[in-house]
């Protein structure tokens, strides 16, 4: 039982329940029953998986026999993804897809989260492939899950044909690895690899960039993108806010696992390649985003782009680097999440309440809404004093720290031209439309979609001000996946 270790392994372990639980309510005869208990089921395993997670931070703990490392980068990043799960759960209170079929929307929400959690937790290669092929499997049919819509269905078909190129991909890349090393466990390769050198053996040069093509396409950074828009357009837009956050950071946590976790020693030989993906997705993002006028398609290109910021603490390095990118992660979230919780709130008052031009004259209808957009759209383009401008922050002062401060640049650069298309939005939003008329159809805000909204549009303003532990908590995750 001490090999199993399964106490290690809890919060894991309660949220693949609660999502086999909730599918399972689904199935019920009553629709009483198959409306509210499985997102019963899934608040109550989220709870009880962010209870476990304070009642284990602290020094790692191996489970499994090392498959499954606890510690406090794997518990932080859990946390951010049950958020992200807890906040598409209360928005999706009154959506087609979430309440036709609420228990395969709850149940694989949480069975995506459960193989997030897999990869942020992985002591090994096949732990990580299970991991992230688990959330990718759960994605293709959420993607889907609104059957009656031409364009969900195709969406779904497009993640499921080239996330299997994706993941192909980086399965090659974890094969030759493993080849080379004849290890699985990524203490062992970071031993054998710390001898040889990365460049020394043209198998690992091929493996490690087969890794970085198949984890850049998880993360949506270019040039491995070309998926995102389309998915993010045709899925049900809860769970294109879903994969915006959680799938993200789950990717960046892989990088930051293999990279900064196992290979800190040799970041001269691997730097490069990162740095060259986070400068072509801030670029390619960026411009791509300025021309866009659906916000999913925008906010599409904006994740790319964030992509790329995130990649510079990846590519920066050590403790720097990987706090960065652990603030920058929970000040996504929280970014990402209020943007697209007011356009969920407009597609349910207008046909094509996702486009551009449906958000004209908003604010001034909803001021607490149109508040709520602002602080999204200001925060992503990098305004202080909200957490967006001190997650840049952090990421770019790591890469100077790093001697790399042409990357910053590049980033700061990113920013100023991402303000195009932000300040765009809220141009719409405050000043479209004319001055005496309303937006068509104002319903009211379900309950839970309103405390989701305010919860995270609140969180935008808190974690700027709580930047100071919020930045211990991180620099702690960040020496825990150093350790050796």
């Amino acid at each position: 039982m001490s090999h199993l270790n399964v106490v290690a392994a809890l919060p894991l372990i309660i949220v693949a329940a609660a999502g086999v639980l909730a599918m399972g309510t689904g199935l019920f005869d009553s629709q009483r029953v198959r409306r509210y208990a499985p997102t019963g089921v899934a608040v109550a395993g989220i709870v009880a998986a962010f209870v476990a997670i304070v009642v284990l931070w602290g020094d790692r703990e191996e489970a499994f026999g090392g498959s499954l490392r606890t510690d406090r980068f794997s518990l932080l990043l859990s946390a951010i993804f049950l958020a992200a799960a807890l906040l598409v759960i209360a928005l999706g209170w009154h959506e087609s897809a979430a309440v036709d079929r609420r228990g395969e929307f709850a149940g694989l929400i949480m069975v995506a989260v459960a193989g997030m959690m897999l990869v942020a937790s992985a002591g090994d290669l096949i732990t990580l492939f299970l991991g992230i092929e688990t959330l990718s499997m759960s994605l293709y049919v959420l993607c889907a899950l609104e059957v009656w819509r031409e364009r969900s269905l195709e969406s779904g078909l497009k993640y499921l044909i080239t996330g299997a190129v994706g993941s192909a991909v980086l399965l090659y890349g974890l094969a030759l690895l493993f080849g080379a090393t004849g290890a699985l466990d990524f203490a062992t390769i970071g031993q054998q690899l710390e001898l040889t050198g990365l460049t020394a053996d043209p198998l690992v040069i091929a493996a490690m960039a087969l890794i970085v093509v198949g984890l850049a396409f998880k993360a949506s950074a270019a040039p491995f993108h070309m998926w995102t828009p389309d998915v993010y357009e045709g899925a049900p837009t809860t769970v294109t806010a879903f994969m915006s956050t959680a799938t993200k950071a789950a990717a960046l946590a892989a990088f930051l696992r293999i990279f900064q976790g196992v290979l800190p020693e040799l970041a001269a030989d691997w730097q490069a390649a990162i740095a060259a993906i986070a400068v072509a997705s801030i670029v390619i993002g960026n411009i791509a985003a300025l021309v866009q006028t659906n916000m999913k398609r925008l906010l599409a290109y904006s994740s790319v782009a964030h992509a790329g910021y995130l990649l510079i603490g990846v590519a920066a390095g050590g403790i720097r680097g990987a706090e960065a990118v652990a603030y920058y992660l929970i000040a996504y979230l929280a970014m990402t999440m209020t943007a697209f919780a007011v356009v969920i709130i407009r597609e349910r008052e207008v046909e094509n309440g996702e486009q551009l031009e449906a958000l004209a004259g908003y604010g001034r209808a909803r001021p607490v809404l149109g508040i709520a957009m602002t602080l999204a759209m200001l925060s992503l383009a990098g305004f202080p004093p909200l957490a967006g401008f001190v997650g840049k922050f952090l990421l770019f002062g790591s890469a100077v720290e790093a001697g790399m401060t042409w990357l910053a640049l590049v980033g700061a650069a990113g920013s100023v031209v991402s303000l195009g298309y932000y300040l765009r939005v809220l141009g719409v939003l405050w000043l479209g439309g004319r001055e005496d008329a309303q937006p068509a159809r104002m319903l009211a805000v379900p309950g839970p979609v309103l405390a989701a909204t305010a919860t995270a549009a609140l969180s935008i303003i808190l974690l700027a001000l709580l930047a100071t532990p919020l930045i211990d908590i991180s620099r702690g995750a960040a020496e825990a996946l150093l350790a050796p």
